[in-house]
């Protein structure tokens, strides 16, 4: 299947004979799902494994669907020809440039187009320079392509991409999970170290706004930075908000939260690193009340429990539900590069609501890394049983149903695609339901439960035929 070449919306020169040396840069960056832009439309209402061979492909419920994001549209033959041509004409073109420079020459290392060819002799996949393939083939250890390597939970893997050495295979295998890492890891690293700011300094060197602000802006450049490479959400609970609602692939959501949770570790330690110091000046010595507060977060003494827990909850709500609206290619989200800025803006005003009360927590890493690199530095544990284990339905519960609640929300009012389950019919929601309990008979390997279960989803199936809308 030809790969589609990465669509620049920013419009940057790339000189010629790029992408054939890079070949792996070529992907479709709109598949990812990523604060930093509009999220994909997932046609999430495909048939179980089990089913594939019963039904025509391309459809669903025996009616004809369009084809998702995920899968290739049919290319038109005079099209597909002429696009072949061009890439043969480009081929040659960058084999005489290199000869040329190699007759132009005069050093006696200049390297011949078959010195590494040690692969077998297969023809290049189209699109791409048979030079460059070559060479790229003597790079790659073992000439081993990167996609029989790759580990499918991570990153997908395609026989056209080799990178130049070792490292970047292994970035290209984790791109995901150390850039959600650095991502978190920024913003916290900058949110701590101002609330640190503000304690030590007697609140002479920095306002309660400024903590504010930080926390936006920590979040905005943590999006910048890992935008690119994880999709920047640096939240669990918005992770599993899009999950549920846009499709965000399940299986990545424990490698997120876990990259996510030891982010916030290493930027309250690296904060902590800085300002141990001036801590210690206070005399007040590592005290929870004294400064521990200000890494991670508690509600006021004076809060009850339900009102800590709905505060965290209504600000993560108005937070998911703006997710949503910036992601929503039908609604009217902000031009290229606006989206980190404004989530930067609505964290700040979130913050401005809930600080008082409850330090305005609205993702669980946020204040579960913190916590645990208190402790570890020599803070009470005690810290993990205040306000009644707080850290657990407050940071966790609170903020993880607040982001689904805005999120049903603004499906529920505003958005119209069919990848949301607010948009399933009574029968689609029946079949999906049925398909869960397949997955789960066959993991439990209750083999005759699943196929029972089958049956059913095949019932299903045949009797929506008769049903008008694909949406089903």
């Amino acid at each position: 299947m030809r790969q589609e070449p990465y669509h620049d919306p920013y419009n940057t020169y790339y000189e010629d004979g790029y992408h054939d040396a890079n070949p792996w840069l070529q992907d479709k960056r709109n598949e990812e799902f990523s604060l930093s832009g509009t999220f994909p439309h997932k046609v999430r209402f495909q048939k179980p494994a089990k089913c594939q061979d019963r039904k025509p492909e391309g459809t669903w419920y025996g009616k004809d669907i369009e084809k998702g994001e995920n899968e290739a549209a049919p290319q038109v033959p005079a099209a597909e020809d002429q696009h072949d041509e061009l890439q043969r004409q480009r081929t040659a073109a960058t084999q005489q440039t290199h000869r040329t420079q190699r007759d132009d020459s005069d050093a006696t290392v200049a390297v011949d187009e078959q010195d590494f060819d040690t692969s077998p002799k297969t023809p290049p996949p189209s699109g791409a320079s048979t030079l460059a393939r070559r060479r790229l083939d003597g790079f790659a250890p073992n000439n081993q392509p990167i996609g029989d390597l790759a580990d499918d939970f991570f990153e997908e893997p395609d026989p056209n991409k080799r990178p130049y050495n070792a490292w970047a295979r292994i970035r290209m295998k984790y791109r995901r999970v150390f850039a959600e890492w650095l991502g978190t890891t920024i913003m916290v690293f900058i949110g701590v170290s101002t609330e640190l700011t503000y304690i030590t300094s007697g609140q002479q060197n920095a306002s309660i706004q400024s903590v504010y602000w930080a926390w936006g802006f920590g979040a905005m450049i943590g999006i910048y930075v890992s935008g690119g490479g994880s999709g920047g959400f640096l939240n669990p609970a918005l992770v599993i908000m899009l999950s549920a609602f846009r499709g965000f692939p399940a299986k990545r959501i424990p490698v997120y939260i876990l990259a996510e949770v030891v982010g916030a570790f290493t930027g309250a330690l690296l904060a902590l690193a800085i300002y141990r110091d001036n801590i210690l000046h206070l005399g007040q010595g590592l005290s929870p009340e004294a400064t521990g507060i200000y890494m991670y977060t508690q509600p006021q003494p004076w809060i009850s429990a339900a009102s800590a827990f709905f505060t965290e909850f209504l600000i993560t709500a108005v937070l998911g539900c703006t997710i949503m609206a910036l992601g929503d290619s039908g609604n009217a989200p902000p031009g290229a590069g606006m989206h980190a800025f404004i989530i930067g803006l609505v964290i700040t005003t979130c913050t401005m609501v809930g600080s008082w009360s409850t330090k305005a927590c609205m993702n669980p890493a946020r204040d579960f890394g913190p916590r645990l690199v208190a402790v570890a530095v020599g803070y009470p544990r005690s810290l993990f049983t205040a306000s009644n284990n707080w850290w657990i339905w407050g940071p966790w519960c609170a903020t993880i149903c607040g982001a689904m609640a805005g999120g049903l929300v603004y499906d529920l009012c505003v958005f119209r695609g069919s990848e949301s389950p607010v948009n399933y019919s009574g029968l689609r929601m029946k079949v999906e339901g049925l398909k869960e309990g397949d997955r789960w008979m066959r993991r439990l390997r209750k083999d005759k439960r699943a196929e029972r279960i089958e049956r059913k989803i095949e019932e299903g199936l045949a009797q929506s035929q008769n049903e008008d809308g694909v949406s089903r």
